[in-house]
C-alpha cells in the first residue's frame, strides 16, 4: 500500500505508517474487505495480525521514548489523521503498553479520539483494556462526568464507550461507585436498539456477575420488557451456566 505521508505533520506518526507499509498484508482483497466488515471500521485494513501492532507499538516507545506531550501529540495524529484499520489499532495498543505516560493523560481526550473511531473494534481498542479500576476511582469527578457525557451523546460511539470503558473495571473491582454508575448508564441505554449498543449492554451486565449478581438478577426481571433481546439470553445463560 503506497501512501502519502505529506499531510501527516507528526514524525513518528509517519514512522509507524512506514513500519506499516513494510509489513504485508494477510489473505486477499476479499478477504480483507470481509474482515473490515465484521469490525465495522470505515477504513481499509491490512489483516495485521495484533501479535505484530504490538510488537511494533513496542519498538516505537523504545525507540523514541516520548515524553508525555511528545506521546499525546502522537496518540492525537494518529486518531484524527488515521486512513487504516492498523493505525487507530496501534493507537489504542499504545496507551496499553506506555501505561506511565498513559495515566498522566487527561481522561477527558476520549472525547477528542472518540470522534474518529467507527465501529465496535475500534472503540473497544481504545477503552476496553487501557483503563484500571484504580485510575477511573483516583480521578473518579472527571471519569464520572465523561461516562455519564458518553451515555448521552448523538455519537453512539461514544455511547458505547460510556459501557466498554466500565468493563473491565466492574469485573475487577467490587466498588460501587463503579457498579451504580454502569447501571445508570444501561439504564439510560437500555431501549436502544443498534448493535453497536445492545451488544456493550450485554458485555457489561455479564462482567457485573462476578461481584454483583443480585443485582444484575434484579436488574433482569425488572428491565425484562426493555432491555435488548440478545442482553437477556446472554446475561440469562451467564447466570445458569457461568460461561461468557
Amino acid at each position: 500500500m503506497v501512501r502519502n505521508t505529506m499531510v501527516i505533520n507528526n514524525p513518528i506518526h509517519q514512522q509507524i505508517i512506514k513500519s506499516l507499509d513494510k509489513l504485508k498484508s494477510k489473505g486477499s482483497q476479499k478477504e480483507r474487505l470481509w474482515v473490515q466488515k465484521y469490525l465495522g471500521s470505515n477504513k481499509p485494513t491490512r489483516c495485521i495480525k495484533g501479535n505484530e501492532i504490538i510488537k511494533l507499538a513496542r519498538k516505537i516507545i523504545k525507540e523514541n521514548n516520548p515524553d508525555v506531550k511528545q506521546f499525546i501529540n502522537l496518540i492525537d495524529s494518529l486518531y484524527t489523521n488515521a486512513t487504516t484499520f492498523e493505525e487507530m489499532d496501534i493507537a489504542g495498543r499504545l496507551l496499553s503498553i506506555a501505561p506511565k505516560l498513559k495515566v498522566r493523560i487527561n481522561p477527558t481526550k476520549l472525547d477528542l479520539w472518540l470522534n474518529y473511531t467507527h465501529g465496535w473494534a475500534e472503540v473497544d481498542v481504545l477503552c476496553q483494556s487501557n483503563f484500571l479500576p484504580e485510575e477511573l476511582l483516583n480521578n473518579w469527578s472527571t471519569w464520572e462526568k465523561l461516562l455519564i457525557k458518553f451515555s448521552k451523546d448523538k455519537n453512539s460511539h461514544k455511547r458505547r464507550a460510556s459501557l466498554v470503558l466500565l468493563t473491565k473495571s466492574v469485573r475487577l473491582s467490587p466498588n460501587k461507585r463503579l457498579a451504580n454508575l454502569a447501571f445508570k448508564n444501561i439504564d439510560r441505554l437500555k431501549k436502544e436498539k443498534e448493535i453497536l449498543i445492545t451488544k456493550a449492554i450485554s458485555w457489561i451486565l455479564r462482567s457485573l456477575i462476578k461481584h454483583h449478581r443480585s443485582e444484575v438478577e434484579n436488574y433482569l426481571k425488572k428491565n425484562k420488557d426493555v432491555l435488548p433481546k440478545i442482553a437477556i439470553r446472554e446475561v440469562t445463560n451467564k447466570l445458569l451456566t457461568g460461561k461468557k
